[in-house]
């Protein structure tokens, strides 16, 4: 199974690597974009979850660094299970987002790799659900392998 996870990995941390690296870096400038931290920002608000402000800048700030930290784990077989649980959990999070949205009606961009939307349309629909349920799975096959190959630590 360690080899299987290879790939899993491989897929799974450059996805968070490349979400995050969208957070991070502003393409464009207003509310029409969603990359960049201040696109973020927006993004969250748009979730509409009444969030302080103080609440909202420490996930538009936090937030990419703990998917590129645990991304760059994963790709370079660092702490694999630990990077898998702590994307399993964001993971855990997104979905529950996601799903408050599609049940509060909101009709609102995903953000979830900035302008981009590799997989599914920008607004926020089932596709999310599914993606993200796929890289949950992913991330739970990982957490699952005892024994990582191509690993930097046999943790």
């Amino acid at each position: 199974m360690g080899w299987v996870c290879v790939p899993l990995r491989l897929i799974l941390g450059g996805l968070f690597a490349f979400a995050a690296f969208n957070k991070l870096i502003a393409k464009g400038e207003g509310p029409a974009t969603s990359s960049g931290p201040q696109g973020f920002a927006w993004t969250i608000k748009a979730f509409k979850l009444d969030l302080p402000d103080w609440a909202v800048l420490t996930s538009t700030f936090t937030t990419p660094w703990i998917e590129i930290i645990a991304g760059a784990m994963l790709i370079l077989g660092i702490w694999t299970r630990g990077a898998a649980l702590v994307i399993g959990g964001l993971l855990v999070v997104f979905i529950a987002l996601l799903l408050s949205v599609l049940y509060r009606g909101l009709n609102v961009d995903c953000g979830c790799f900035g302008d981009m939307s590799p997989f599914c349309p920008a607004k926020v629909g089932w596709c999310h659900i599914i993606q993200n349920v796929g890289m949950l799975a992913a991330a739970i096959a990982i957490m699952a392998t005892r024994r990582h190959a191509l690993t930097v630590c046999k943790c």
